[in-house]
């Protein structure tokens, strides 16, 4: 029986939950597809090793879409969705649509416009119940955008994120990370402001704690990068955090951390908090969203309370556990099952 083909098209190259999203999962269902892939990044983060459509190569763009039974799409951009959605319809392909945030939703008008595609589209998946309320897609699929990584397979750390862990090796590590700083309605989404105010919280009562906040794009654009590092070194606070501009693997830093910090503005199903569950280490994050069960939530923009959530878990070991009914899908074969469901159903 022939293999039929997926096309996965998003942001494929561009460091961040997506892409680790997309890459991890086409990885297991080569084991029952051939796959093949359509790049949404910015053309200064691709490297040749797949298609980018901003090449604006339309014939080649076409003839993947052509020879793919499944088009799976995970864009970011509205009209970039809205045109894949039309493509493969008028192509007559199968058309699977991830939404992985409301962040790229910003308006009624912008949720009314994806909302009239949506009928062009087989299958719907929404990785947070909110989502789902948001778009209230006919019989959309809740299904958070965790994959397992495959460890042996992550990159090894870089020298100058090895060297910050060994100087800061008799202290507790606590981890949090970025794709770009930037800022939403005004605040910084990721809420490095709010762990500058912790780094401050542990100068003053000299606690022996260091914050590492991993930042995987270089691009600068908000102006907060340069005014972060400036504030660091004006308030001397290199002992107790530093921000590092390098992509990375993100799970082999949580795998020498102490804690991991979630504090956004504004979330998805966070690719984070799951693979911080998954490696079995503590997660304070913002209350912003609904939270996998084991996360332990701090008040959103509050770091006097983030602070607190800190001290109780490295101090007194805040209970966190992995839900029970999570367990099961640790396993590779959930998200091949899983996902062969969604291609094959009717």
């Amino acid at each position: 029986m022939k293999r039929k083909s997926v096309l996965f098209i998003g942001p494929y190259s561009a460091v961040g939950g997506v892409s680790v999203h997309i890459k991890r999962l086409s990885t297991l269902l080569t084991q029952k597809y051939n796959v093949s892939f359509v790049d949404e990044s910015p053309l200064e983060y691709s490297t040749g090793e797949v298609f980018n459509i901003r090449s604006k190569n339309i014939f080649h763009y076409l003839k993947l879409v052509g020879k793919a039974d499944i088009v799976h799409i995970h864009s970011g951009v509205s009209a970039l969705r809205i045109f894949h959605i039309l493509t493969a319809f008028f192509f007559g392909k199968r058309r699977i649509v991830s939404y992985h945030t409301i962040y790229n939703l910003p308006s009624k008008t912008a949720i009314f416009i994806n909302r009239l595609f949506l009928p062009f589209t087989n299958k719907v998946i929404c990785v947070t119940e909110e989502i789902c309320k948001i778009l209230k897609p006919k019989g959309g699929i809740v299904l958070p955008a965790f994959v397992p990584p495959l460890l042996e397979k992550e990159p090894q750390l870089p020298e100058i994120v090895r060297k910050a862990i060994e100087v800061n090796k008799e202290k507790k590590l606590i981890v949090s990370n970025a794709f770009r700083l930037d800022l939403h309605q005004g605040i910084d989404l990721y809420g490095m402001d709010l762990l500058l105010d912790v780094a401050r919280k542990i100068k003053s009562e000299n606690r022996n704690y260091k914050i590492i906040f991993i930042v995987a794009d270089s691009n600068d654009e908000a102006g907060l990068f340069k005014k972060y590092v400036e504030i660091i070194k004006t308030e001397n606070l290199e002992k107790e955090i530093s921000l590092l501009p390098k992509p990375i693997s993100f799970v082999r830093l949580m795998q020498q951390s102490d804690l991991v910090i979630r504090p956004t503005a504004s979330d998805g199903d966070a690719l984070t908090v799951r693979e911080a569950l998954f490696l079995k280490k503590p997660i304070i994050a913002s209350d912003v969203t609904v939270r996998p069960e084991g996360t332990i939530l701090f008040e959103n923009r509050n770091s006097d309370d983030l602070f607190k959530k800190i001290n109780g878990t490295l101090e007194n070991g805040i209970n966190h556990t992995f839900a029970s009914e999570e367990i099961s899908k640790n396993d590779n074969s959930f998200y091949i099952k899983t996902y062969s469901e969604i291609y094959e159903s009717k």
